[in-house]
């Protein structure tokens, strides 16, 4: 035998055994993250000697074939079609706002059987409830089938009806959720639901600083905030979720307002069960179980009174977008159970 065909029959063996190996780690691995999965990836790349058949491999070997559109798997130097498979999304967005009371609302919907995310090795437990995948540089740019691996149990459960990621720092990431479920398929953006609850801007601002200030992630007294806010000196996401009226406008030009539900933050708190009512009313659904409050914490430092200095340089950057805001819902009605007109914002 000469030299080159001794070499091609050790490349072919090689080869034949790389996808051998291939095949029992795609069967019998769990989904793997992180430095493991990298290095795993590197290691097996070597043996895939054109891009098109690494980006395959990928597929294959981090992917599941239960969530994912599974277009080709590699075999040999050929390639075979696949079976195209759906991809498991929230047909559910609680997009915010944040200390709004998402928790108390998504706790009752949960435990009445909603789907719900699937924690993966690494991550916090309250990722069950919200995703962080919107919101998130780095989990977005991982791509729609890593967000959609957290709810294929779902599909495999049977339990699609209502399946609902409830991270409130959705609010202010139109434009990705639009991106997404558009290139989803069309389905996908005309059976999605986005629930939001809305609380009068300072009063929400105060919690959020309370959170904050419990965590350790606050040094500034809530004047301080207020006017570092003011000069834009202060984290401004903070300041852009509060302008609520300008993120709803842009939810809906991607979607029906009939398919986007806006709760008073005033009524969840003070009439919980008309709120259940208007919730379940828009889901198509019934949830036994009372809302609870929830995500408290007994903070001996927590701030309860919005000084004069502080109301008069917030209010400055919402009164305007309130009005806005109350315009906006009055002339784009959404769904019939919608409260209807909104109630005006009071300071709490």
């Amino acid at each position: 035998m000469t030299k080159s065909k001794c070499h091609l029959r050790h490349k072919f063996v090689g080869l034949l055994g790389a996808m051998c190996a291939f095949s029992f780690i795609a069967l019998h691995l769990p989904p793997l993250s992180g430095n493991k999965r990298m290095k795993l990836e590197n290691t097996l790349m070597q043996f895939m000697p054109s891009e098109d058949g690494r980006r395959h491999l990928r597929l294959w070997l981090f992917n599941d074939p239960k969530t994912v559109k599974r277009k080709r798997i590699v075999t040999g130097t050929t390639t075979e079609e696949m079976p195209k498979l759906q991809l498991a999304l929230p047909n559910i967005l609680f997009i915010g706002a944040q200390k709004a009371g998402s928790t108390s609302v998504s706790t009752w919907l949960f435990r009445g059987g909603v789907c719900r995310a699937e924690i993966f090795a690494d991550e916090p437990i309250y990722f069950g409830k919200e995703v962080h995948f919107f919101d998130k540089k780095a989990r977005y740019d991982r791509g729609v089938e890593f967000y959609a691996r957290r709810f294929q149990h779902c599909l495999v459960s049977g339990n699609t009806e209502f399946i609902m990621d409830a991270t409130p720092d959705y609010l202010t990431y139109p434009t990705r959720i639009a991106e997404v479920y558009a290139n989803a398929g069309p389905e996908a953006l005309s059976k999605l639901k986005l629930m939001v609850i809305l609380r009068e801007p300072i009063s929400r601002e105060l919690s959020l600083y309370n959170h904050m200030i419990f965590y350790g992630h606050e040094g500034l007294t809530f004047e301080q905030h207020a006017v570092s806010i003011r000069k834009g000196k202060g984290n401004p996401h903070w300041v852009s979720t509060g302008k609520y009226v300008n993120h709803l406008k842009k939810f809906a030009s991607f979607l029906s307002r009939e398919q986007i539900l806006v709760l008073s933050y005033d009524e969840v708190r003070t009439d919980p069960k008309k709120a259940q009512w208007r919730i379940q009313q828009f889901l198509g659904g019934e949830f036994p179980g009372e809302l609870e409050t929830l995500n408290t914490h007994e903070n001996p430092n927590k701030l309860r009174v919005v000084s004069p200095k502080a109301r008069k340089v917030l209010g400055r950057m919402f009164e305007k977008k309130n009005e806005e805001l109350y315009e906006f819902l009055e002339t784009n009605p959404g769904p019939w159970m919608e409260q209807r007109p909104f109630p005006r914002f009071y300071l709490e």
